[in-house]
């Protein structure tokens, strides 16, 4: 799924019918920076074995195009291997002309990202 933004100052709201895909979106653009789903806090584990695509096979992965300011285009990727539970990824970040680098901490944004979360839950 590919769910182009224009970057801009303030709230984007995603909207659409249901099973659309806006969780999903929303769901792995929250795993992908923050590691975590706010979602599936305090679910059963049943509810997080079942984290993988129905719909499609590997390769399982999470591919964010972010616009920095100062730096430019940026890559945020998350992979997992075929038979990989949801905690065994491997995230990565990416600029244009760069190499690839392990986690997120080149973004500079883990502080910002704990505070204030990318995504609010329908309850916020």
């Amino acid at each position: 799924m590919t769910l182009p933004l224009h970057p801009g100052p303030g709230l984007t709201i995603v909207t659409g019918r249901n099973g659309s895909g806006k969780s999903s979106f929303a769901e792995g653009l929250e795993l992908a920076l923050t590691g975590d789903r706010y979602r599936w806090r305090n679910k059963p584990v049943l509810w997080t074995n079942g984290w993988r695509n129905l719909h499609q096979s590997t390769p399982y992965s999470i591919r964010i195009g972010l616009a920095v300011d100062k730096v430019g285009a940026t890559t945020v990727g998350v992979d997992w291997a075929e038979e990989a539970s949801l905690a065994q990824r491997s995230t990565w970040l990416q600029r244009t002309g760069e190499r690839r680098e392990r986690g997120l901490a080149g973004l500079g944004w883990d502080l910002a990202i704990e505070l204030y979360r990318p995504i609010l839950s329908y309850e916020e």
